[in-house]
Formats: C-alpha cells, sequence, structure tokens
C-alpha cells in the first residue's frame, strides 16, 4: 500500500501549482485590473460631469473641490466661451448683513473691470441657493500653483531674494485697489490668499470676495482674518492702511514660516492682543507703520510711498 507522499504539480516539483491554480489567479488578477480600471473611468467621469451652472449658461461647476474655508468652498470650473478652466468660489453669506450683500453685488461690475499682473481675475457672481443656504458664486482666474501659504509648508525657508521680489508684487498689487477711484480694501489679505502662477513665479492676490469700495473717508465692518486684522478693524473705522497692516503680517510669515499670534488660542485673544497693543501703542504707532499715501517714514519699509517709489531699507529700489 503507497503511503502519501509530499504533492506535485505539473512540473513534478514538491508544492508546484497546478493549471487549474494558475488559471484561478489569472483570473483575479484580471477582476482586479479591471476593477480598478472601472473605479477610474467612474472617478474622471464624476470629476468631469456638470454640478452646476451659471444663469447664462456660461460657466461649469465640477465635482471637483480645490479648497475649502471657514465660509467658502472652491470648486473646479469650466469657461464655454473661451474654454479656460475657472475657479467657481461658492462664499456663504450668512455672516453678511442684506445691506452688505446688496453693496457686493453693486460692486461686482467694479470687481470684473479689475486687470493687473498682481491680482487675480474676477470674472462674475451672482446669488443662488445651495442646499438651502444663500450663497454668492464668484467665478475667477484659475490659479494651480497653490499659495505662498502651500509654499512655506512646503519649503520652510523663503530666499532674500525671493522674498523680496514677491513682497514688491503684492504691494504693486495693493497700489494698483488702493489707486482706484475710489480706493478698494481687500481687508483679507493673507498668505492663504496670495497665489502662485506657476510659468511666471510671480504671485497675485486674490480672493477679493470680502474687498470694498470705500466711499466714505473710512470703511466699518468688521470682517476678516483675526490673525491679520489691524486693531482699527475692530473699531469699525479704517481706511486702506489696514491692507498695510496686513501685508506686514504676512511679511512676517514669509520670513519666520510661523503663522501670526500663533501662541493665541481663540479669536478672542488675538482680539484682546491686537487692541491692547494698538492702545498702547496710540496714533504715532500707526503712523510708524508707514503712511503709504503721503510717504511718511516707518520703521521698516523706510520711505513706505509703494505708489511713488521711494526708497526703503528692505525694499531697496523700485518699489
Amino acid at each position: 500500500m503507497e503511503t502519501g507522499g509530499p504533492s506535485r504539480g505539473p512540473s513534478g516539483g514538491p508544492g508546484a501549482l497546478s493549471a487549474a491554480d494558475l488559471d484561478s489567479s489569472t483570473d483575479s488578477e484580471g477582476e482586479e485590473r479591471l476593477r480598478r480600471r472601472e473605479e477610474r473611468e467612474e472617478r474622471e467621469e464624476e470629476e468631469t460631469r456638470a454640478v452646476a451652472s451659471s444663469p447664462d449658461g456660461r460657466y461649469l461647476k465640477f465635482c471637483v473641490e480645490l479648497g475649502r474655508g471657514s465660509f467658502k468652498t472652491v470648486s473646479r470650473g469650466l469657461d464655454t466661451v473661451t474654454t479656460m478652466e475657472v475657479a467657481w468660489c461658492e462664499l456663504q453669506t450668512s455672516r453678511l448683513s442684506t445691506q452688505e450683500r446688496h453693496r457686493f453685488q453693486e460692486e461686482v461690475q467694479m470687481l470684473k473691470g479689475l486687470q493687473h499682473p498682481n491680482i487675480v481675475r474676477f470674472y462674475d457672481s451672482w446669488k443662488c441657493n445651495v442646499q438651502g443656504q444663500k450663497v454668492l458664486i464668484l467665478v475667477t482666474e484659475l490659479m494651480t500653483s497653490g499659495t505662498l501659504k502651500t509654499y512655506l509648508k512646503r519649503f520652510k525657508e523663503m530666499k532674500l531674494k525671493l522674498l523680496q521680489r514677491w513682497s514688491l508684487q503684492i504691494l504693486r498689487g495693493l497700489a494698483f485697489l488702493h489707486s482706484r477711484s475710489p480706493p478698494i480694501l481687500h481687508r483679507d489679505l493673507k498668505c492663504d490668499n496670495v497665489f502662485i502662477t506657476g510659468p511666471t513665479g510671480s504671485v497675485k492676490i486674490g480672493d477679493l470676495g470680502l474687498a470694498t469700495l470705500k466711499n466714505a473717508p473710512y470703511a466699518k465692518s468688521v470682517i476678516g482674518t483675526p490673525e491679520f486684522m489691524a486693531p482699527e478693524m475692530y473699531e469699525e473705522r479704517y481706511d486702506e492702511a489696514v491692507d498695510v497692516y496686513a501685508f506686514g503680517m504676512c511679511l512676517l510669515e514669509m520670513s519666520t514660516s510661523e503663522y501670526p499670534y500663533a501662541e493665541c488660542h481663540s479669536a478672542g485673544h488675538i482680539y484682546r492682543k491686537v487692541t491692547s497693543q494698538g492702545q498702547a501703542n496710540g496714533n504715532q504707532g500707526r503712523q510708524d507703520q508707514g503712511n503709504h499715501n503721503q510717504g511718511q517714514q516707518g520703521p521698516f519699509m523706510g520711505q513706505g510711498n509703494y505708489n511713488q517709489g521711494q526708497q526703503g531699507p528692505f525694499m531697496g529700489q523700485g518699489y
């Protein structure tokens, strides 16, 4: 009587796979490849399927989220006339009063006309309801190379020459906004809102959704990002200088790779710290930051008149 020995496959060697085993393995691999291909095709179909359109049908929104903030969502879109990709931004308006929403609609035509190499193009805007919420839709130029914030996260350190070049470009963008008639206040300038243009390596100021026209001597609404808000914004009486203050905070983050007021644990903590410093410094402290319209000297920017191109110790010639 024969005793059981080690199993032999077609080759006769111990443990060799049978033909049936090989066929089963091949079938499993084929099924897995087919499943992955189907999933990829479904994902691509989903990403290229328009989920919303502008009232005139020119702009389409795709199911590809590019970014999300505390009260906005940015998705990939398409301009069907130029066939260029655009950014479709949904801005929650619950934080804005009815008067502010109405005023923003009046300012849309002005924003459409802004054309500057250091300002992200603004194409169109309208109101609609999204999942029962009132939102403002903003369609802007699509920036695909990230922001100053993502650059700092990736490289940790910014070379001095690059810091100078990008700072100059930001100032040029601000000078353009502030030189409009009436002046345009950005009100939410920060590294997250300064975008890098891949082909040229230049930067553009974006996210003009909170920008406002200064039709009166002072603007009043308290809105923006606490870490970048000047003390007078909390007092609801401010002008273009708040954007210069925010630029200074951007510059600190660009040079140190540290987020302003990182030691604070809440917006209230930031508010107390900023306003207490503002009260301690008084009016002279605000003047020392540089009156960019009148060219008064400040400790950081020197002559500080970015409209007239006077020289300062940091920026050197030509701003």
